[in-house]
């Protein structure tokens, strides 16, 4: 789209391009704990799904959220590493949703991380 525009928001971009009022999230701050991150990946998910995103484009979008930080960063890439263990665990325990998982061993793959 040639009107498209990303505006730096601070803690994730805004982009005029995505459907709805989608901020790219900042998912693996150094200062949360992994839950906060696992909650934060879920509430994007509904989010996003609720402007209309099917259920594997919103797990797709907020996967390549986490590898475009995680590449610019390599703490977030370490953080999310960590984050594969916690989520396949609260996973396991029905702590979190199976969504939620499902976007984080995406984005290992994308990295070329094994799960």
């Amino acid at each position: 789209m040639a009107n498209d525009h990303n505006i730096y928001m601070g803690s994730g971009n805004y982009s005029q391009s995505i459907k709805g009022n989608y901020i790219q999230g900042n998912f693996i701050s150094r200062s949360q704990d992994l839950s906060e991150v696992a909650t934060q990946i879920q509430e994007s998910l509904i989010q996003l799904q609720t402007q209309g995103y099917t259920p594997q484009d919103a797990q797709q979008k907020v996967a390549s959220d986490l590898v475009s930080q995680a590449n610019n960063d390599s703490q977030a890439k370490s953080r999310l590493v960590k984050l594969r263990q916690y989520v396949l665990d609260a996973g396991a325990n029905g702590l979190i949703g199976e969504a939620v998982v499902g976007v984080v061993k995406l984005a290992l793959g994308l990295l070329g991380i094994p799960l």
